[in-house]
């Protein structure tokens, strides 16, 4: 952005040579200025991020890391989460196993959300686990729903994100992003979004110390918070995970 005036002295040259001169000094002025006004934050459209965590194909294996392998038994297959929520109903997802989305996780947004809110949270996200996403224009299954609430869904919460229906071998099938109305519109980038949507993608429970705990630390995921969905998006669909960090497709 140039200024609109520069008090630049008149000088008795030529005509052509004055008007280089000015060129000059704009160019030269407008360009100090931009680099210290803004904070140079980066492209916010283009993610990069690692390849996204798949399954090799086999049927069974063991995970190395037994601190992830606690976390993802207590925080995403023995996770209970009471047992209806308003609006959505009664949840059905089974305990004993894994439950995590197929790649890339359909998104829908609901006009009540700002779109820029969820990509920046979903987007994140990606750039540090490789989990991949789509928005979707058709609320249609499968698919996570991203929408404002009433405090009467929320009760005493900011928001909540949630798996509460599965398909037979408890592959994610809905799941519910809902942020308090008066929270909806957010400012990038927003803990509250990154940490509810975090709640969807398949960390049910609250590790402590970053994103994920409750209060949340932060706006950035810790790299236990990484670690954990970064395996869970290795396993098969109907993964039992077992406390030695053994694992099978029931």
């Amino acid at each position: 952005m140039l200024p609109h005036s520069f008090g630049v002295r008149a000088v008795h040259v030529d005509s052509c040579v004055r008007m280089l001169c000015l060129a000059s000094l704009m160019m030269t002025v407008a360009g100090s200025a931009c680099h210290g006004m803004f904070p140079d934050t980066g492209p916010t459209s283009t993610v990069t991020s690692p390849p996204a965590p798949v399954p090799t194909g086999a049927s069974s294996g063991r995970i190395e890391s037994l601190d992830v392998t606690a976390d993802l038994i207590t925080h995403n297959q023995a996770a209970q989460i009471g047992f209806s929520i308003p609006v959505e109903g009664a949840i059905e997802r089974s305990l004993g196993i894994i439950t995590r989305w197929e790649l890339p996780i359909p998104v829908y947004v609901d006009l009540s959300i700002p779109s820029a809110c969820v990509q920046d949270a979903m987007d994140y996200w990606q750039s540090v686990t490789g989990v991949s996403y789509v928005l979707v224009d058709a609320d249609a299954e499968p698919r996570m729903t991203v929408r404002a609430a009433a405090s009467d869904e929320l009760n005493v919460s900011a928001g909540s994100g949630l798996v509460y229906r599965t398909y037979p071998n408890n592959r994610a099938r809905l799941g519910v992003v809902k942020i308090l109305t008066g929270n909806a519109m957010c400012t990038v980038p927003s803990a509250l979004f990154r940490h509810e949507l975090g709640h969807a993608l398949g960390i049910f429970g609250h590790p402590p110390g970053g994103l994920m705990s409750s209060p949340l630390v932060g706006t950035r995921a810790s790299p236990r918070e990484i670690a954990m969905l970064t395996q869970l998006y290795r396993l098969p669909h109907g993964s039992r995970i077992g406390s030695d960090g053994s694992w099978a497709v029931q």
